[in-house]
């Protein structure tokens, strides 16, 4: 498990525990909460020191961050349109949804005393109008939040390209976290696995900041996040207005400059494969009503047992080779524990008073990579 240590900064922070996958790292985790931005702003100021200067959408760098502030999304791409997945790839930052889309609020028809052409919906009252009260910019004035769903996607590229990259590192500020545990930040590694799930602390009360930034060790990176917000998404009202659900959107996100992901190693290494129930001596009379094995491999992979044997007063080797096949088995791909049993063809079987088997299972994972294990079984 991570071990974590928690930078205090702001004006109300939540301590809150992590789920984490097993590692040695222990990630950095700063977060606060307070009724409006000037709470956060010492933990974001605070998070954004500990990656490194801003590089904006300057072409990829050896280090620093890059920031996202959604205001200088255009109207066209803004609510109630949505924006495309790869707007801010200058940036080094993939979004998406398992829902409709994502968006950006609109901005002020107003905005600067410089009138523009998008309506006057601002903080996503587009989508329901009680969220201005509900929400509150962190950086004036657009918000950001999927639509069809609570969960954002984050995938991190090389800054400017599609070349899969790795991040030491994401914060973001969120408005409006009603309820602890409802809202919450989960990095993955290159291969998809989990590096930690993070809650976001609740703030509680309309407009209210939250904050949370987690650094990872030297060593560890992520190639994505997955992004809980609230416990619905956008539409109903939230809490505070009624409504039975914790609707939660964000505002700046904050990243370790993306850097490219580390290639692949081949995988060569076949599976482990672990037996169970495989006794060296049985009764023969058991044996006859089959073999029961268990079978336990470390990754997905497919199984294949033979049961052969050298056998006394066997009719059936008599007349063939003084090798006889009892019994086979496969199973698909597949990992945990899986359970076989190989019954001997009775014919096999004829007349044998005593003999010595063998269990030969060969394990080959998706890859290609196989594993063989064999073992003696002695039946009288």
């Amino acid at each position: 498990m991570f071990s974590k240590r928690l930078t205090i900064l702001g004006a109300a922070v939540v301590a809150a525990g992590v789920a984490a996958a097993p590692a040695s790292a222990a990630p950095v985790v700063t977060q606060a909460t307070g009724a409006n931005a000037a709470a956060v702003q010492g933990a974001v100021d605070a998070y954004r020191n500990s990656l490194g200067a801003n590089n904006g959408a300057n072409p990829a760098a050896a280090a620093g961050r890059r920031e996202i502030n959604w205001d200088g999304v255009p109207d066209d791409r803004s609510g109630p349109s949505f924006m495309p997945e790869g707007q801010f790839r200058a940036r080094g930052a993939l979004f998406t949804t398992p829902g409709l889309g994502v968006q950006v609020s609109g901005d002020d028809d107003n905005d600067g005393g410089n009138p523009d052409a998008d309506p006057d919906q601002v903080e996503f009252t587009n989508l329901n109008a009680t969220y201005a009260t509900a929400f509150a910019p962190f950086s004036p004035e657009r918000l950001f939040a999927p639509v069809g769903s609570n969960v954002t996607e984050v995938e991190f590229v090389v800054p400017g390209s599609d070349t899969p990259a790795v991040s030491n590192g994401l914060g973001v500020v969120f408005t409006d976290v009603d309820q602890a545990g409802s809202t919450k930040i989960e990095l993955l590694d290159a291969d998809g696995a989990s590096l930690g799930t993070f809650p976001v602390p609740a703030a509680g009360g309309d407009q209210a900041q939250s904050f949370l930034g987690i650094a990872l060790d030297p060593g560890v990176r992520a190639a994505s996040a997955r992004i809980t917000t609230g416990t619905a998404a956008l539409g109903g009202p939230d809490v505070t207005q009624g409504g039975s659900a914790d609707v939660v959107v964000m505002d700046d996100f904050i990243y370790g400059e993306p850097q490219p992901a580390p290639a692949k190693q081949a995988d060569t290494a076949g599976p482990r494969v672990t037996l169970s129930g495989v006794a060296k001596k049985v009764d023969l009379k058991a044996f006859r009503k089959g073999l029961k094995v268990g079978v336990k491999t470390d990754e997905p992979a497919t199984i294949d047992a033979r049961l052969t044997a050298r056998a006394r007063n066997v009719e059936l080797a008599r007349r063939a080779s003084a090798t006889v096949l009892l019994a086979e088995k496969s199973l698909g791909l597949g990992s945990g524990d899986r359970q076989l049993r190989l019954k001997p063809a009775r014919a096999a079987l004829r007349g044998a008073d005593r003999l010595t088997a063998q269990l030969r299972i060969v394990a080959t994972d998706a890859s290609g990579n196989r594993t063989t294990v064999a073992r003696k079984i002695k039946a009288r």
